[in-house]
């Protein structure tokens, strides 16, 4: 009996053994995904601040600062995203177009100067550029957004000559359908908003997260 008991024991022992193995071992893998989760880049946390402007359609300022640096990927109002081409404004609902202007609507955008001079802009309509209402404006290097209103035909003439297409064209690198007033990667962004009606939803996607603004 002492030697059945005894195998027993060491039997029991054994099977102990094996389960704090098995223990330390799922521990481990738990502890190694854990570890690789807590690696990830956090989310940037955003801080909005709208200010209205005025004109008709009244015009809002729209400034998102990140907590950390991340890059503008979409921008969307409402139903309406930059993917799908140039933002628009018929003064109650967004849409998009391919052209950068639009006979009874305001069309917005950026395009990129590549070096300081006037950015200018011929169009039947209203000009907006860089912040300010006016058909040539004295811009530095980067991406400045420029706002159409109510025009059937327009051009635009870089700093140093170069021509930008009408069309939109998602590959190009000189028009951005996202309306940004600078550079399209930071901690601070700045957009300008037709807003004339109604309340809306601003819809900032990044790299790094998304941010929601009420408009």
């Amino acid at each position: 009996m002492p030697k059945i008991e005894s195998r027993r024991g060491i039997a029991q022992y054994e099977a102990t053994i094996l389960l704090v193995v098995i223990s330390l071992s799922l521990g481990s893998i738990v502890y190694g995904g854990l570890k690789k989760e807590t690696g990830l880049r956090a989310e940037p946390v955003f801080v909005n601040e709208e200010t209205p402007i005025g004109g008709n359609p009244t015009i809002a300022r729209v400034v998102v600062n990140s907590s950390s640096v991340t890059t503008i990927t979409s921008f969307s109002l409402d139903q309406a995203s930059s993917v799908e081409g140039v933002l628009s404004f018929d003064g109650s609902s967004f849409f998009t177009s391919g052209s950068l202007c639009a006979a009874g609507a305001t069309t917005f955008f950026s395009v990129h100067a590549p070096q300081a001079g006037t950015l200018t802009v011929t169009t039947s309509g209203r000009a907006w550029i860089a912040g300010t209402y006016g058909s040539a404006v004295t811009v530095s290097p980067g991406w400045h957004e420029v706002m159409i209103q109510a025009s059937d035909s327009c051009s635009i003439t870089l700093p140093g000559g170069g021509a930008v297409p009408s069309r939109w064209n998602s590959s190009s690198s000189v028009v951005s359908s996202i309306p940004v007033e600078g550079a399209l990667s930071g901690t601070s962004f700045t957009f300008y908003v037709p807003d004339g009606s109604g309340r809306h939803r601003l819809l900032m996607t990044t790299n790094g997260g998304f941010d929601v603004v009420a408009l």
